[in-house]
């Protein structure tokens, strides 16, 4: 696969210290920022200093080690390419979210039968502090075994993965879940557990195993005083639902309808369900995304959104996902697509985030998932409409000239797409178009 960074484009493809150091380079003030905010805050707050944090970090170097390996080397090329120091950076990664998950994450999914397109699609609304977004796809060539490209959404300084889907066709997402009444502080966060499992997993079934072995050897941490909900899909149109404590057996649902939610019994569920059952064999990523923008999904420490498209062929060039990389309901979805060769530097550096989070105090520009502008909606109605020739071209291309012509089709055009998203949330704000309280 043929790949290079350019001034718009961002190549997280090649060996583990090849993507760390391009990651670490592009988003370095951040990741310095964050890092050194991170220990100050542990030692203000908890008493905890620097050298005690890192040698409680040791347990999780050692996991690293037993399960992805090539993390070290992408980790301490990320550091020296940002200018902070290795053990430090790899410690942050594995501590920096213990205790500040927050509940009001939502995930759904909705199988190729109940579906327009005959996809399967799966949402995650993520909601946490308010940082910098991430959205790329990574695709890492290591010595430790056969690791699968995946597309995923994560802070600006995150080797970790919040949420995303994998060129196997397999969608992920964890949710903070209920009260643990068994905490352990030690092992890896859902974040990292996450990622071993696009690398590894292709499809439901394997994600369960791997849960099973970290919950077997007693790799998962989770949070400091509550459990972890799961949600997967894949290209099969199956999806699970796991429940996962440290002293008990994890609870498995799979989808009987078609249809699932990250909890049946809120709110949310049961607002998302019935909606999505009352548009049976019409659901669209776009109703996806438009029940993001709408309470009780929404809520105002939503800080991105994910719809991934999963195909039920050639997975690994046509599945895409909708990033939205601040509230949803404030910004634009961005279609990205796993067949790239690069990302679009817009959507790996904060860039488009950041302009999204520049008027916080806006109420946004869609309200109950409708636009609160005409230009709003045909904005989003013109990208989508750009979105589909372009894999219609790149299908074309498939046929016709191959794999890297229809890869260069997909990178040339999610660069277009991106670009018009930042464009227009620029020409908006210069207009006045967010809506303040």
């Amino acid at each position: 696969m043929t790949c290079e960074d350019s001034e718009s484009l961002v190549c997280l493809e090649g060996s583990p210290e090849q993507v760390g150091r391009v990651f670490g380079r592009i988003n370095a003030p951040d990741i310095r920022r964050e890092v050194e905010q991170f220990y100050a805050a542990v030692e203000t707050e908890e008493g905890i200093k620097r050298d005690e944090l890192l040698r409680a970090g040791e347990y999780y170097r050692h996991l690293v080690e037993r399960y992805a390996p090539h993390w070290l080397e992408e980790a301490q090329a990320a550091a020296q390419a940002a200018g902070v120091d290795a053990e430090e950076f790899l410690t942050y990664q594995g501590a920096k979210y213990r205790g500040i998950n927050r509940p009001e994450c939502f995930t759904y999914f909705s199988a190729p039968q109940h579906n327009a397109d005959h996809v399967t699609l799966f949402h995650k609304n993520r909601d946490n502090m308010q940082r910098p977004q991430s959205a790329y796809v990574k695709g890492i060539q290591a010595s430790s075994g056969p690791i699968y490209r995946f597309l995923a959404i994560g802070d600006t300084t995150d080797l970790g993965t919040m949420m995303g889907v994998n060129e196997k066709g397999l969608a992920a997402a964890a949710d903070t879940g209920y009260d643990e009444p068994h905490p352990r502080l030690q092992g890896m966060m859902n974040t990292d557990l996450m990622r071993i499992i696009f690398e590894r997993a292709a499809d439901v079934d394997e994600a369960v195993a791997w849960l099973k072995e970290f919950h077997a050897h007693r790799v998962y941490a989770g949070g400091n005083k509550v459990g972890t909900n799961w949600m997967f899909a894949d290209r099969r149109g199956r999806a699970i639902r796991v429940y996962q404590f440290h002293e008990k057996e994890m609870v498995v649902t799979r989808d009987e309808e078609g249809l699932m939610v990250m909890r049946d019994e809120d709110k949310r569920g049961v607002f998302v369900l019935k909606t999505l059952r009352s548009y049976h064999g019409k659901i669209t990523a776009a109703l996806h995304n438009r029940l993001s923008r709408r309470e009780p999904v929404l809520s105002s420490s939503n800080a991105s959104a994910l719809t991934a498209v999963i195909p039920p062929d050639h997975t690994e060039l046509f599945t895409y996902a909708h990033v939205a990389l601040y509230r949803a309901a404030s910004t634009f979805y961005a279609p990205l697509y796993l067949g790239v060769t690069a990302t679009p530097k817009v959507l790996v550096d904060g860039s488009l985030s950041r302009l999204s989070m520049s008027d916080c105090s806006a109420k946004g520009l869609f309200s109950e998932g409708e636009a609160r502008d005409p230009e709003v909606s045909g904005f989003e109605k013109s990208l989508e409409e750009e979105r589909a020739n372009i894999e219609a071209s790149a299908r074309r291309a498939l046929e016709t000239e191959g794999e890297e012509a229809a890869r260069k089709v997909l990178t040339e055009g999610c660069l277009r797409l991106a670009e018009r998203v930042r464009q227009q949330m620029k020409f908006l704000q210069s207009e006045g178009t967010f809506y303040s309280d």
